[in-house]
């Protein structure tokens, strides 16, 4: 009787055994197939999911920043654009002082061939928040990215295919009740102030809903005989400057070429008491594939 408990014992151990092993090779394929199931996940938001520190390529002719400088970078959420995404982003010291702000997106971005263009809108675009540090510190309030497939007036000097970077200082609410230009020919008529736009700027001929009048710099290549590339324009509406504007062809972008450009600065600043940037850069990082465009070098006003 004994001797048969005894088996009975051992069976029972070797049957545990045999099942311990079966729950931990399924325990294993579970966790497999979950990880499987991560890596392929088609989250939009997977590409621009990274918290690193940006570093704006380093140039001689100016003094930059580098690796070296304590600071940290914070992003706003990232936008589907295209076939890609793109975020907002903000570099600010350990003792709050902004260094630069600007614009984070993949290469799918580029990608505009099945955008949807609405033609009541200046172009295709995405408005990207900024994160409120950003905010409190500099006189921006969102940016956005458009895409201009065929360009835009004045026909021959912006024509070509290119993005619309827009840093907007008017709150978003009073930037989307901007109407149409025979609507309010008043308010887009009324210029800044002498002083408030940098020299030898001049106004293209009416003006965008829920963007303003442009400012053009005439002193730019494309005015002087030389094809647009990339280029800085101001806007304004009702007496008052309300963004500042990188632009850039498509196929500028595509190339992945740099470039750090200092922005002429007007004589007075409208909130003052805060920081400004004096140059734009455009740059590609091959090592994560991802396109900048930043405004940075900034100056208290």
């Amino acid at each position: 009787m004994l001797s048969e408990k005894n088996e009975q014992s051992k069976n029972l151990v070797t049957l545990t055994k045999i099942e311990m092993k079966k729950l931990i090779t399924i325990l294993a394929a579970t966790i497999f197939f979950s990880s499987c199931q991560k890596d392929s996940n088609d989250n939009p938001k997977d590409e621009l999911v990274t918290q690193e520190k940006i570093i704006i390529p380093k140039e001689t002719t100016t003094v930059g920043r580098s690796e070296d400088d304590q600071y940290n970078t914070f992003y706003g959420p990232a936008v589907q654009f295209g076939e890609g995404h793109v975020r907002s982003w903000v570099n600010i010291t350990h003792d709050d002082k902004p260094l630069a702000i600007g614009m984070e997106f993949t290469d799918g971005v580029l990608n505009q061939e099945h955008a949807h263009v609405d033609e009541s809108t200046h172009g295709h675009d995405v408005l990207l928040p900024l994160h409120q540090k950003a905010k409190d510190l500099m006189p921006f309030d969102h940016l956005t990215m458009g895409f201009m497939a065929e360009g835009h007036p004045p026909p021959g000097i912006y024509s070509l295919p290119h993005f619309d970077f827009h840093f907007y200082k008017m709150p978003l609410e009073e930037r989307l009740a901007i109407p149409p230009y025979p609507q309010a020919m008043i308010a887009f008529n009324n210029n800044p102030p002498s002083g408030y736009l940098p020299p030898a700027y001049v106004k293209a001929p009416a003006g965008e809903a829920q963007m303003g009048a442009h400012w053009m710099d005439v002193l730019s290549p494309e005015f002087n005989g030389q094809p647009f590339t990339h280029t800085f324009v101001f806007g304004s509406y009702d007496g008052k400057v309300n963004f500042l504007e990188p632009m850039a062809t498509l196929a500028f972008l595509q190339s992945g070429t740099t470039v750090h450009k200092t922005i002429r600065q007007p004589q007075f600043f409208d909130p003052a008491n805060t920081y400004y940037p004096t140059r734009y850069n455009i740059w590609k990082n091959e090592d994560n594939n991802r396109h900048y465009i930043a405004l940075d070098e900034m100056v208290l006003r």
